[in-house]
């Protein structure tokens, strides 16, 4: 019987895909893939562009990386103005952390919304023109994010530390220290 070894199966991978390698080796989606984000002022400049964007959270939410948990980041970027939509069960997490201005809603409920081309947004102001995801199952995410490449004008950023090539925009995979260090740096341009 033969033993697969993964690495040297994501190196020929690598090898022949045209650009990072997803999270999940299977997970190639035709020829549109996402930009990488090799620095945070990109993501800064393309947030701040934007009308009514909107910051999707999953059940990852609550993980710790570099002694720094992710439910802290969503805070810190909610306190700029924009909208984050808890999904899973995560808007407790936002309670208990004393931030209430957290939409909970399901992943499907919210793509569908984004989909509508006659959605207003949340507060009757426009549908959001950029979505943004952190924390959310990696699987579940990227149906989502497929579901608005194909089917939505809305642009859509993944500033988890997997690669998602469903979005039009994702970091590369990082390890946790380079992931917190591009995290901080975007926290701050959006505070600016």
């Amino acid at each position: 019987m033969h033993q697969w070894n993964l690495e040297s199966v994501r190196l020929k991978v690598v090898k022949v895909s045209l650009g990072p390698t997803p999270w999940q080796l299977a997970n190639v989606q035709g020829p549109r893939t996402a930009k990488v984000i090799n620095n945070a002022k990109v993501v800064a400049a393309r947030i701040k562009r934007k009308k009514n964007p909107i910051l999707i959270v999953g059940p990852k939410i609550t993980r710790e990386v570099e002694g720094k948990k992710l439910i802290d980041y969503a805070i810190e970027i909610g306190k700029t103005g924009m909208t984050i939509v808890a999904t899973a069960h995560v808007v407790k997490e936002f309670i208990n952390a004393g931030f209430t201005n957290v939409i909970s809603m399901g992943l499907s409920d919210i793509s569908n919304r984004l989909r509508d081309p006659n959605w207003k947004g949340f507060k009757g102001e426009g549908k959001p023109e950029l979505a943004l995801y952190l924390g959310g199952l990696y699987y579940t995410q990227s149906q989502s994010l497929s579901a608005l490449k194909h089917f939505s004008d809305v642009e859509t950023i993944s500033l988890d530390r997997e690669y998602h090539p469903n979005a039009d925009w994702s970091f590369p995979n990082l390890n946790p220290k380079e992931w917190k260090e591009a995290m901080d740096e975007l926290v701050n341009l959006l505070k600016q």
